[in-house]
């Protein structure tokens, strides 16, 4: 009887936790942390993405100027008109690729 007892008169009220000032601080620097964290990740990630695509997009521009001088080459036309698109600004490298393959396949 006891048990029942002190189950009736248990305080059943909902109670919220407010954290101590040093859980707070704690839980903050954690936060904290991880954000840079995840950020200097990205950041890093990035800029190696970054690299390698210019790197391939230098050695693809490099095999585009040499197939270009190439007049020997039955492509010479195509490379031709990829590079002097791309060069005069007129449109980005993919554009200018997508158009001039687009052009040499009606012909």
């Amino acid at each position: 009887m006891s048990i029942i007892n002190e189950l009736l008169f248990l305080d059943i009220e909902p109670k919220i936790l407010i954290p101590r000032s040093e859980r707070l601080i704690n839980h903050l620097f954690v936060v904290f942390v991880f954000s840079i964290a995840f950020v200097g990740v990205a950041e890093v990630m990035y800029w190696l993405y970054k690299k390698e695509y210019l790197r391939a997009k230098a050695k693809y521009l490099r095999e585009l100027i040499d197939q270009k001088n190439d007049l020997s080459s039955l492509n010479e036309p195509f490379y031709t008109c990829v590079y002097e698109k791309w060069n005069s600004g007129e449109m980005p490298l993919i554009e200018a690729n997508t158009i001039c393959s687009l052009k040499f396949e009606e012909n």
